[in-house]
């Protein structure tokens, strides 16, 4: 009898071990390509993650490799990167072990097409030595570049300071990259033949150096001030209620400007954060004298609004900033900001904005701003932004706008959408104790695709990296081809709440008049948040909420309607 008992406590845990192991199981994997276009960066995901767990990966070229992978409570992940020698399709088959028993594997292709990064700088030589050296500058405004790939135009790409160029095809291809339109108010001074040339090396580990075209001053003495700004309604948060402005010239010689800000009256004046430049207010304006402004010195301002009423969120904030003098400036479209902004729950000085808003025709250009801050409390050495683009935006039509920094730009592809990166190496941003020196901004225009259907949202966020910290994201901003209205009042009423889940702004599209409140309740059935409808587009700043399902009931004259989103 005991030796019986034996038997099936020995079988019970054989099959209790065997349990346990089937549990554990591959679970998600991806592969791309990273920023400097060296590698294939491959993540899995293990589900029922428990010590001792390993992956074998067998790259489809011949090589392997094994690696432990990292738990975290019951899933797990593994990281791992690997350079193919050329381009082509590969069979990858990862193997899961438990000790040293294969538990679970699958198999899967992988396209890797062969490229190599092409970096190429632009600056301008106040020496005229070619070299990019002590007393030079970076350029804050863009540059055009048409690149050609073994004597076939294949791309036309705009820049700032650098751009690091993709380069696809087989090792000996060799690239063509020729100065189209230098920054405004210089002009291209090297190479003189306004060309670059630049091949793929046949080492999948070689480093292509860096070169440069370099500009000089423009004999003429015209100038264009050019304004960037905007505007943070909310109730709370770091960068609630403070504008952010910034002014170029393309002017070697610089030109002396002024600034006015012209804001709500539901604010008054608060203070000029981190500048010495002289002001002064009057009712809901103040004016601010920055000096002389030229294409070497750049001048930001930030300023803070103090709220005189409550705010009510949801509501508007009209704002306008303005640079002059206009007499002389050759391009005078560009001295004004006019905008109109949405009072928030909260606001972080990590900050996505674009212009226009809300509803746009197929086609439109957008203009993308994006703002950081280094709220830490050391320096910051190296800071990156990425932002994976909507398939809505035509990436042909990408052009550079300013930047108060030096940034190179890079273009990749990601799980079928376009990536793009603003790298600003060694940019030494201050810690969060020096408010002028802790900050950042830079613009981009792009269009919405031409064949966009009616009611197509397009989302935009970005993940903006202070050296090795973890990924700060941005607000979500959308804009959207709207749907048509006010047709026949006696049909159903249409009704879009979107994005849905939802992160920070929720938007409520309906027919004109349809409804005239929305209700957020949560699963309990408590009201949680309310919101008047006075327009067929309105939003809800839904960020504060916690992740979970809520439900959107909208109430009209006629007819209620309710809808179940998920917050993020």
């Amino acid at each position: 009898m005991k030796k019986l008992f034996h038997f099936f406590a020995g079988l019970l845990f054989v099959l209790l071990i065997s349990n346990n192991i089937r549990a554990q199981s591959i679970g998600t994997y991806t592969a791309s390509y990273d920023s400097v276009c060296g590698e294939t960066s491959i993540t899995t995901n293990v589900t029922g993650c428990i010590a001792g767990l390993s992956l074998k990966t067998f790259f489809g070229d011949g090589t392997f490799s094994t690696n432990a992978i990292t738990c975290f409570g019951t899933s797990g992940y593994l990281s791992q990167a690997h350079v193919y020698p050329v381009s082509g399709t590969y069979t990858i088959k990862m193997v899961l072990f438990s000790g040293t028993s294969p538990i679970d594997s699958i198999t899967w292709s992988h396209t890797y097409h062969f490229c190599r990064n092409m970096p190429i700088n632009a600056f301008v030589d106040m020496n005229g030595n070619c070299l990019h050296d002590a007393g030079d500058y970076w350029p804050y405004a863009a540059s055009i570049v048409e690149i050609d790939s073994a004597g076939v135009h294949i791309d036309t790409v705009s820049m700032y300071s650098g751009l690091w160029y993709e380069a696809t095809g087989m090792p000996g291809t060799i690239y063509r990259f020729r100065m189209l339109t230098p920054p405004s108010g210089l002009v291209l001074s090297c190479p003189s033949s306004g060309v670059i040339y630049d091949t793929i090396p046949w080492s999948p580990t070689v480093v292509i150096p860096a070169k440069s075209f370099a500009f000089t001053c423009a004999a003429s003495t015209a100038f264009d001030l050019q304004i960037h700004a905007n505007f943070r309604p909310a109730l709370t948060g770091g960068g609630a209620n403070k504008a952010n402005i910034t002014v170029h010239n393309t002017s070697c010689s610089g030109t002396a400007a002024l600034v006015r800000f012209d804001f709500s009256p539901k604010y008054t004046f608060g203070s000029l954060i981190g500048s010495t430049a002289a002001y002064t207010v009057s009712g809901t304006s103040v004016t601010f004298d920055i000096g002389t402004v030229s294409a070497f010195a750049s001048k930001s301002l930030y300023v803070a609004l103090t709220p005189v009423v409550a705010l009510t969120m949801g509501d508007t904030v009209n704002t306008k900033f303005t640079v002059t003098p206009t007499t002389g400036d050759g391009n005078t479209t560009n001295n004004v900001v006019i905008r109109c902004d949405t009072i928030r729950a909260s606001f972080d000085p990590n900050h996505k904005s674009v212009t226009p808003t809300g509803n746009i025709s197929a086609g439109t250009q957008l203009e993308y701003v994006l703002d950081f801050e280094n709220l830490g409390n050391d320096t910051a050495y190296n800071v990156h932004i990425q932002d994976t683009l909507s398939n809505s935006l035509d990436i042909n039509t990408f052009r550079a706008g300013v930047s108060t920094h030096s940034v190179n730009i890079s273009k990749s592809a990601y799980m079928g959408s376009t990536v793009l990166k603003f790298d600003f190496p060694n940019i030494k941003l201050w810690d969060s104790s020096h408010h002028d020196k802790n900050k950042g901004m830079v613009t981009f225009y792009i269009n919405a695709k031409t064949t966009l259907a009616l009611g197509t949202v397009i989302p935009n966020r970005v993940g903006i990296y202070f050296d090795t910290n973890p990924v700060v994201m941005t607000n979500t901003v959308f804009s959207k081809i709207p749907l048509p209205t006010g047709i026949n009042n006696t049909l159903i009423r249409a009704v879009e709440v979107y994005p849905n889940p939802v992160m920070n702004l929720l938007t409520i599209s309906t027919d004109e008049k349809a409804y005239e409140s929305a209700t957020i309740y949560n699963m309990l059935g408590q009201t949680i948040m309310t919101h008047k409808i006075n327009e067929p587009t309105s939003t809800m700043d839904v960020s504060n909420l916690t992740p979970g399902i809520y439900y959107v009931n909208l109430k009209g004259s006629n007819e209620t309607r309710t809808i179940k989103i998920q917050k993020l």
